[in-house]
């Protein structure tokens, strides 16, 4: 990507920092959401009566972390010739950059398109303008390095119950979470807002709880050293939208793992209907957090990864 429009400028802000002393996750997603919006504009595309702008599936590469203080500017553009996700909405590809470093924080390859409101039926034939200026190719760092972007299979949430233990493997977000979606999560017509993540729902912390705004938990392994999961890669794909009141399910568990990285899977249902509503991979790298640097699992989480594991859902 050589000389791609600007979309989004901002500054990392001092509450946008987590528990690993750097910007989370969801604040690259939403500087990405942003530009995603202003470039389909720019390309005609808005959501008709009864419709909404979905990203229906979004796949991010962290590349640099970064901290407080930190400027952001987000480049990008319209996927050109043939797009990598096979959804068959309309493709785009983004860069986040620190223009004072001149490092590359993120990257992100997203699908949008519009959807009906009533039906939640995704359209497939969204007209766009493209204007060749406004069309990128993606650079091979912005590729996948170990998530895939095939389409996920649907899982009945009945097998997944039977397959997959309630107790959170250490570390992660794994094993069975319950949240109600609240009217803060909605528009005026009581369907869960798009800008607002399923993920971040289920794993809202409570007003009094003792855990941080976001990010994973801290801990420390047999040597003393901190460590917790650095997310390197990420892939969300929605298929439906919650309503106001609905119960949602979260399952989730390891699928594989390497010396130092796990992929972690979570299926989102909602309870009452066992409609399944989306999926979100997460691929986490274990850090020693004073070294800044990738350590070996600590045999006693390798052991429960293996454990409960779940490849069969790959």
């Amino acid at each position: 990507m050589n000389n791609p429009p600007l979309w989004h400028e901002s500054q990392v802000k001092p509450e946008e920092i987590d528990s690993l002393g750097h910007m989370n996750v969801r604040f690259y997603v939403s500087r990405m959401d942003a530009a995603n919006r202003a470039l389909l504009a720019r390309c005609g595309v808005e959501p008709g009566p009864g419709q909404v702008l979905r990203r229906v599936d979004t796949y991010t590469r962290f590349h640099r972390e970064q901290f407080a203080g930190a400027p952001l500017n987000t480049y990008g553009g319209l996927m050109a010739g043939e797009g990598v996700l096979d959804d068959g909405g309309v493709n785009a590809y983004f860069e986040i950059r620190n223009p004072e470093s001149g490092q590359t924080a993120a990257t992100f390859i997203v699908a949008s398109s519009l959807v009906d409101k009533a039906s939640e039926k995704v359209m497939r034939d969204v007209q766009v303008s493209r204007d060749p200026g406004l069309e990128v190719s993606v650079p091979d760092m912005g590729l996948p390095r170990s998530l895939s972007l095939r389409e996920p299979a649907h899982v009945a949430m009945s097998l997944l119950e039977e397959s997959i233990s309630d107790d959170p493997t250490p570390g992660m977000m794994s094993g069975r979470r319950e949240a109600t979606v609240s009217a803060e999560d909605c528009d005026e017509n009581g369907r869960m807002h798009e800008h607002v993540d399923l993920m971040f729902v289920l794993h809202r912390p409570q007003a009094d709880g003792d855990e941080p705004t976001h990010g994973p938990p801290v801990v420390r392994d047999s040597e003393g050293r901190r460590y917790s999961w650095a997310m390197m890669e990420t892939r969300s794909v929605v298929w439906r939208r919650p309503a106001l009141g609905d119960r949602i399910v979260s399952i989730g568990a390891d699928i594989r793992c390497g010396e130092k990285w796990r992929q972690s899977r979570r299926w989102m249902f909602v309870k009452e209907t066992v409609q399944p509503l989306g999926i979100s991979d997460t691929l986490g790298m274990c850090i020693d957090l004073d070294a800044r640097r990738a350590i070996v699992i600590p045999d006693d989480v390798r052991a429960a990864i293996e454990k409960n594991a779940v490849p069969q859902f790959a």
